[in-house]
């Protein structure tokens, strides 16, 4: 699960603050110590000086278990009368501790070898914010989906209704959520304007983010813009396009939305053919038919959708209207 420099870069940002405010804290109760309970600080140089001695019992080879035994011992004796000056004072027992935000790994990140829980949650939370500076999520979830606005007549030629398709991409959409992993299938999304396709496609984004991996949400206009401003230049910290390529999920909205160039068609097709060939899931939304994304984009593009992705139409009036 690979997540963008600049988020790696801010998750560590913050677990650096979080460990400074713990030294600083753990600093402060020191002074209040010994200030209220000064015998407290030669209790724990003791305690320093029985740690050393246990280390070379440890190395001199001789006597060692009856030696451990007498400095376990006078360990213990140590830390009970500490914890009796430190009560006596007025303060909580372990008021010495050091109290970092994440016990486990200390405030690192790492624990074992491997990245924390805690790690996990600062990168899902600076994910789901760089999801929401990219669209309006507010109040868009999968329960907030409304399947009331769709018409239950029957559509023309065929037996079941708009609802009905709708019911249907609902369902998908959600197990794909909880069934998501680097090896999902590509959808796409296809269906007239106002139909619910960017309302789905963030709730997919949330539920995917928050089992741990990273997801790009853009709408076709501003990745081309992005890609089209980038095109003369090289980042150090590698180019749009790389994040493009490389993340989890990628979900591209409303295409056919963006003014169309050679540039951003061959960019698109290069999108779609890499992320195939590398088994990376994308959800491409647009309101254009299918003869429409071939007149506009070429057949090579249409072809790569129709043969690597998984058709979800969107059937309906448009809900924006309907709310008005």
């Amino acid at each position: 699960m690979a997540y963008p420099k600049e988020i790696m870069d801010r998750a560590f940002t913050i677990l650096g603050e979080r460990r400074n405010a713990a030294r600083n804290d753990y600093q402060h109760r020191l002074q209040v110590i010994a200030e209220r309970a000064p015998e407290v600080g030669a209790l724990q140089r003791e305690l320093t000086g029985t740690s050393a001695a246990i280390a070379r019992t440890i190395l001199s080879g001789t006597d060692v278990e009856e030696k451990l035994a007498r400095l376990r011992d006078t360990n213990l004796y140590l830390q009970q009368k500490k914890r009796e000056l430190l009560t006596a004072a007025g303060l909580p027992e372990d008021y010495d501790a050091m109290r970092y935000s994440c016990p486990d790994c200390q405030d690192t990140g790492y624990h074992d070898g491997k990245m924390c829980h805690c790690m996990r949650q600062i990168l899902t939370e600076l994910m789901m914010e760089r999801l929401s500076r990219t669209a309006d999520t507010a109040g868009i979830t999968f329960a907030s989906f409304s399947l009331d606005y769709y018409p239950t007549d029957p559509l023309p030629g065929v037996g079941y209704s708009a609802r009905d398709v709708m019911r249907r991409a609902l369902d998908l959409c959600q197990k794909y959520a909880a069934a998501f992993t680097p090896a999902s299938e590509s959808l796409f999304f296809q269906g007239p304007t106002g139909l619910g396709k960017t309302h789905l496609s963030l709730s997919i984004a949330a539920e995917v983010i928050r089992k741990g991996y990273n997801v790009l949400y853009t709408p076709a206009q501003s990745l081309m813009d992005t890609l089209e401003r980038e095109r003369f230049r090289r980042s150090e910290d590698g180019s749009s396009l790389d994040f493009v390529l490389e993340s989890d999920l990628l979900i591209l909205d409303d295409l056919g939305a963006e003014f169309s160039t050679n540039f951003s068609i061959s960019v698109l097709y290069n999108i779609i053919n890499t992320r195939l060939i590398e088994k990376r899931p994308t959800i491409i939304s647009s309101n254009l038919t299918i003869k429409e994304i071939e007149s506009r984009y070429s057949p090579r593009v249409l072809s790569r959708i129709i043969g690597g992705y998984q058709t979800i139409p969107f059937r309906g009036s448009d809900i924006r209207l309907l709310r008005r």
